[in-house]
């Protein structure tokens, strides 16, 4: 396999460069996600009820 063209590592990095965070990471949340502590978030689905 051929070395990558230094053309197409600009464009590469460009490309992650405006992509969200989250998405370049490889865990997309598409329903944009939350600014809260996530441990209130962890107790508040523990004291629901399971279905």
């Amino acid at each position: 396999m051929s070395e990558p063209t230094d053309d197409l590592r600009e464009r590469a990095r460009e490309h992650v460069q405006q992509m969200p965070a989250e998405t370049a990471l490889g865990n997309a949340d598409p329903a944009g996600g939350v600014r809260d502590d996530p441990q209130v978030l962890d107790d508040a689905a523990r004291e629901e009820p399971q279905s």
